[in-house]
């Protein structure tokens, strides 16, 4: 059975990482990995930005574009997608639901607690919030 994989990305070595993952994953079993980005709403005293949206929201389309196709030719089907939203955890876990993903597979950063507390992690989010599993995957340096 075929299974549908959210991969949430921000561009990062980090996010690179679990892009490889997810294709390990997929690879032999004619999964999708739906390459996901989400470009935070630029709000600048309350008001947002559209013109700042949009651009991020441009560049991010560049960037799942460039995984979704960098996928492929590792022989995984996959698509590319970019949603602006206020928050990027919500989105992603509403991102989920809405294709109705197996999994979701995303990098992390692997803080400490007091960044955690300090600056939060959208994977920390995630995974409390989704109704799927959710693989983290470090970035492993070599």
């Amino acid at each position: 059975m075929a299974r549908r994989i959210l991969f949430p990305t921000d561009g990062s070595a980090t996010a690179k990482a679990a892009g490889r993952f997810a294709a390990d994953i997929a690879k032999g079993e004619g999964d999708t990995i739906v390459v996901f980005a989400v470009a935070e709403r630029a709000d600048i005293g309350g008001v947002e930005d559209v013109g700042v949206s949009q651009g991020i929201a441009e560049f991010l389309q560049r960037i799942v574009d460039d995984e979704a196709a960098a996928l492929t030719a590792l022989g995984v089907s996959a698509t590319s997608e970019v949603a602006v939203a206020a928050k990027a955890d919500e989105e992603i876990v509403k991102k989920a639901s809405e294709i109705g993903a197996h999994a979701i597979v995303m990098g992390t950063h692997g803080r400490s607690a007091l960044a955690r507390a300090v600056i939060g992690s959208v994977a920390d989010r995630v995974v409390r919030h989704a109704d799927v599993p959710v693989v983290l995957v470090p970035l492993v340096k070599e």
